[in-house]
């Protein structure tokens, strides 16, 4: 009888992850959605890799730029290596005209670099975020990340993988 009642359970978790996983169209979220993700191309040291979902109900994004032995200027630092931008989509932000999306929220930003006192080790939080894409796969799709504050990244091609925008 345990044994049951553990395996509707882990049914009932299987079940409700497949929806989580599941495209906005598929789940029946009714409206406009954008979700994407990659590497981004750039100039050298700063590719990134990037990951986004947003509908009118709100959504997450990510951008990590990792490993940039040299570190590249960016905004008020003079040396980045690292940088992490993790962030909540504001429900209601999302706007799509043209084949453009562009949605808006609030992020953490780890950086790890060097200034010109020494390392630079920091985290900054609920920093006002605007991200902007065009859809389609490598080559074609770019995005653009404008940081309040820091500054932006972008426009750039995406170098492999997907942003597809329900209009």
């Amino acid at each position: 009888m345990a044994a049951a009642r553990v395996q509707r359970s882990l049914a009932l978790i299987v079940l409700a992850g497949a929806f989580i996983a599941l495209p906005p169209a598929a789940a029946a979220s009714p409206g406009q959605a954008v979700r994407g993700g990659g590497v981004v191309a750039g100039p050298l040291g700063t590719t990134s890799q990037l990951g986004f979902t947003a509908t009118a109900s709100g959504g997450s994004f990510l951008c990590v730029m990792a490993g940039r032995s040299g570190g590249f200027p960016f905004g008020p630092w003079q040396s980045v290596q690292q940088m992490h931008v993790q962030g909540r989509v504001t429900p209601g932000s999302l706007t799509i005209t043209g084949g453009v999306a562009t949605f808006s929220g609030t992020a953490t930003i780890h950086v790890i670099g060097r200034t010109a006192s020494g390392p630079l080790a920091m985290t900054l939080t609920d920093v006002p975020f605007t991200s902007t894409q065009a859809a389609g796969g490598a080559g074609v799709a770019w995005h653009l990340l404008q940081v309040s504050g820091v500054g932006a990244f972008g426009p750039e091609v995406m170098k492999s993988g997907h942003i597809t925008i329900w209009p």
